[in-house]
């Protein structure tokens, strides 16, 4: 097993101190991970701090993710009496194994896989949430989501959230300063657009939630599995590294068009080539120009006024 990839990112944004806190480590020998966020909340002197420990101590502990939240829970009660947070820990000891998932209040798990996209794990323990539950529209309930019903400091071991998820190419940890103001159909776009990338994607989904209002504290985790290395070149590198390998722009099965119908190449990166005075290119922004190719809906196009595909 190769090491997976883990990206963080986390904004303060305009509250007056950064109370959000992550930590992550590979497990050795397997290989695998354990990844935290907490976000501490309440006017306790010391919430940051807790927070912090939270993360730590979860991460650090041995044994499943709910000993974990166990572990982190006594540390706060027995470091930082009074103060408070939501968390949430998961852990993967190897690449096939099923992501084990503990957490309290409104932090969030999600997996994402190009078969099944992005797929949330977790339910909060809010007071918006059990409204739902009661049949209540979400426009009402969405006033009470920043009430939370369970908190670290406080929950009972049996009342501590416990899920698995199937093993994913990508597993995403959110606080509700990202979840909360980016809406379910853009973050899985944007995690569709950034998957093979992690630290470009807890970026953008920190900007998303700024550019949607968020003015809490944001933190994203991103654990991006090994991506599995074909000794064999794509279509798509035949093409960039030279059009002679693939045969070239026949009547029969032009290369271009060959690529459009494949609809297993994923283009994820720019790039261009001349054949015979024309130029043609592929970029993943298909939004400022007709001539492009994109994943959504593959078509390769050519600079001049017709679309090969």
């Amino acid at each position: 097993m190769r090491t997976p990839v883990i990206a963080a990112d986390s904004d303060q944004g305009p509250r007056a101190d950064q109370e959000d806190a992550h930590s992550h480590r590979i497990l050795t020998p397997s290989e695998g991970w354990c990844a935290s966020l907490a976000d501490g909340f309440g006017d306790h002197p010391r919430t940051a701090e807790a927070a912090e420990l939270a993360a730590r101590t979860a991460t650090e502990a041995e044994g499943s993710a709910l000993d974990a939240l166990r572990a982190a829970s006594e540390a706060i009660a027995r470091v930082h009496p009074g103060a408070d947070c939501a968390m949430v820990h998961a852990r993967q000891g190897d690449a096939d194994d099923l992501v084990d998932i503990a957490w309290v209040g409104d932090c969030r798990v999600w997996t994402w896989s190009p078969c099944e996209g992005l797929l949330r794990h977790t339910r909060d323990h809010t007071q918006g949430q059990r409204m739902r539950d009661r049949g209540i529209s979400d426009h009402l309930a969405r006033i009470r989501d920043h009430a939370l019903t369970r908190s670290v400091a406080t929950v009972l071991p049996d009342d501590i959230g416990t899920t698995t998820a199937p093993a994913a190419e990508l597993v995403l940890l959110t606080s509700d300063g990202v979840h909360d103001h980016v809406d379910e159909l853009l973050l899985a776009e944007l995690v569709d657009e950034h998957a093979d990338t992690p630290e470009a994607l807890t970026r953008v989904l920190i900007e998303a939630a700024r550019e949607g209002g968020s003015h809490d504290n944001a933190t994203a985790l991103v654990v991006r599995s090994p991506m599995r290395v074909s000794e064999h070149p794509s279509r798509q590198e035949l093409i960039l590294g030279g059009l002679d390998l693939v045969g070239g722009f026949d009547e029969e099965e032009p290369a271009l068009r060959r690529l459009a119908e494949d609809r297993a190449v994923g283009i994820a990166c720019d790039g261009f080539l001349s054949r015979d005075g024309v130029t043609y290119w592929c970029t993943k922004d298909s939004d400022h120009t007709d001539h492009h190719v994109s994943w959504h809906g593959v078509t390769w196009a050519e600079s001049e006024s017709y679309h090969v595909s």
